[in-house]
């Protein structure tokens, strides 16, 4: 096995979830070295597809996993932080109100109020003109939204300035890497069902269709049930999703999705039923009761941080997710250096 002084990493995944933990590792302290591994890299990925917008949700999403806020909310402190950046028109990235939309009268849990920017109730004469049913509750707040696809061709162009390697190759085994790297970390998403053998992770198919509406200027998310319905700008059109079909791992566009997504965002923002498509696209995201982040060491002494199931969730998770895994490393090398001092 390589040296516990070497403090190798190899980084398995390059989406929304995975590349921000290789970049941040070739900033660390430790200054590990870092391999990057996956079977495809941008803009050929499920991520590529993503909506990469960050949004909180109502109380009953985190009860499952209370480390949910925490991650989303260092998500978005981070996004705040590129948006007061030059990288704005680069990222395609946007700064956006939105409007979260909730069955009953469900309120935000504080600490989202207080994490957010401009966080607000919404009236009763303002969910008028939002075409906001009596019986839901609404909030806004200030949010925002990226480009996946430039966001990850950004985030890569700073892993290889800073050292990091790059190797094209899928892993049928983690066994391929044990006391080959001091740690693996685990962002294999969907393909975790095959090379750990967690079938709690369900392959979800999830629709999304861009129309051009410039009119419209603000975002909403709408949760009804275990449904999502979401609508957001971009610079390059406004995007409408969308579904959660647990075990269809079709990726061809369903015409029959596409008018219930038109249909459900309509009901919200009618002018809609007049918008032109741009594209459309599906993806199969990695769907899981709980997001698994935790760690493990194989049989060559290699240790394993898992970090997958994200949901429809990867980039409003990734940053938290990221600075959790990262702590998980250090401590790692820490405990190797004790080890080889004594």
């Amino acid at each position: 096995m390589l040296s516990v002084r070497s403090n190798s990493v190899a980084v398995i995944g390059a989406g929304l979830v995975g590349l921000p933990i290789a970049v941040m590792l070739t900033q660390n302290r430790f200054k590990p070295k870092v391999t990057l591994i996956a079977e495809e890299f941008s803009p050929n990925i499920t991520s590529d597809a993503a909506g990469a917008a960050i949004r909180i949700t109502d109380n009953k999403t985190f009860n499952d996993d209370p480390r949910k806020m925490k991650w989303i909310i260092e998500t978005y402190r981070y996004a705040s932080e590129l948006y007061a950046s030059p990288l704005v028109s680069r990222l395609n990235m946007s700064m956006i109100s939105s409007y979260a939309i909730y069955e009953g009268k469900t309120e935000v849990h504080p600490y989202m109020r207080n994490s957010v920017i401009g966080f607000r109730e919404v009236g009763a004469d303002e969910k008028k003109v939002l075409n906001i049913p009596e019986d839901q509750n609404a909030c806004c707040y200030s949010t925002f939204v990226v480009s996946p696809s430039p966001y990850l061709a950004w985030q890569m162009e700073q892993f290889k300035a800073n050292g990091g390697n790059v190797v094209k190759r899928k892993l049928k085994s983690l066994q391929e890497v044990d006391g080959v790297y001091d740690v693996v970390v685990n962002c294999t998403g969907l393909g975790s069902r095959e090379l750990v053998d967690d079938h709690e992770v369900t392959p979800t198919r999830g629709q999304a269709v861009l129309v051009d509406a410039p009119w419209l200027k603000h975002s909403f998310t709408v949760e009804i049930g275990d449904q999502v319905t979401y609508m957001f700008p971009r610079s390059d059109g406004v995007v409408l999703g969308g579904t959660a079909q647990v075990s269809n791992c079709l990726t061809e566009v369903s015409v029959l999705d596409r008018k219930d997504i038109i249909s459900k965002c309509s009901r919200y923002a009618p002018s809609l039923a007049q918008a032109t498509v741009i594209k459309e696209w599906a993806g199969i995201r990695p769907g899981r009761k709980q997001v698994h982040l935790e760690r493990e060491v194989l049989s060559n002494d290699t240790t394993v941080i898992h970090n997958y199931g994200h949901s429809g969730k990867g980039f409003a998770l990734s940053i938290g997710c990221a600075k959790d895994v990262v702590s998980l490393i250090e401590d790692s090398f820490a405990e190797r250096h004790l080890k080889h001092r004594l």
